[in-house]
């Protein structure tokens, strides 16, 4: 049932416009240029979470860290139109760390969104595919906003896109070798509950080879380039 104070997400198909469907990479040009951005963030802000049930809240908070993951990046567009993303240790501190939001009346920086809300509170390992951190490796920003009606859908969705692109989950069948992303080694004790990472793999993949609980696991080197799809020529301004 929907709360009278839930965001309004009728328009929860906006998002997509600034994705391209093949790669993934987000136009930040144009979002930067687009009320609808700055709207989005003035309600997640201001939220009143008392009485939302389990899926709500883990809609919106879903939404609030990819939300806040593009503020944060036309943040560092707007006083370097040249930044490459978090390529270092310095810049995923002062990106996922350092900066703090204001969502739901509260102050909270990206890291303790992840993994003292979203892993934490709800335990479900779909969420890794579901959330966006601005990175060429990262699984695609979702094309539509978080709804506790469609959630277990749209998350199976997301999960099954990610484990059946080849550049995340690659099979070497001769070899008995599966090559997966980082995200998998990163938060492997997530997947326990799913009976760990290849069961949960093999689950989700559309083609696996039979036997892969017994495959060697490698890893793909992780991608933190940011996900911009347009060439930075000229210096972001940004009003939010």
């Amino acid at each position: 049932m929907r709360m009278s104070n839930e965001p309004n997400l009728s328009d929860n198909i906006l998002l997509k416009d600034y994705i391209d469907g093949s790669s993934g990479l987000v136009d930040y040009q144009k979002l930067k240029n687009d009320d609808w951005l700055h709207n989005k963030l003035e309600v997640w802000e201001q939220a009143d979470l008392s009485g939302y049930s389990k899926n709500e809240e883990f809609a919106f908070w879903l939404n609030a860290y990819n939300l806040f993951t593009l503020k944060g990046v036309l943040y560092e567009l707007e006083k370097n139109p040249y930044w490459k993303g978090n390529t270092s240790l310095y810049t995923k501190f002062k990106f996922f760390v350092r900066r703090k939001f204001i969502i739901a009346g509260r102050k909270i920086n990206l890291r303790n969104l992840e993994n003292k809300i979203l892993r934490k509170r709800f335990q479900d390992p779909r969420l890794h595919f579901a959330i966006n951190c601005a990175s060429y490796s990262c699984p695609f920003l979702p094309g539509r906003l978080f709804q506790a009606e469609t959630l277990e859908e749209y998350l199976n969705q997301l999960t099954s896109n990610f484990i059946n692109n080849p550049q995340n989950i690659r099979f070497n069948v001769e070899k008995q070798v599966v090559k997966v992303s980082m995200i998998f080694k990163w938060y492997q004790k997530d997947f326990t509950t799913s009976g760990g990472v290849l069961t949960f793999i093999e689950n989700h993949h559309k083609t696996s080879p039979s036997g892969i609980k017994k495959y060697k696991v490698e890893y793909f080197k992780y991608n933190w380039a940011l996900n911009d799809q347009s060439p930075k020529k000229s210096k972001l301004s940004l009003n939010i």
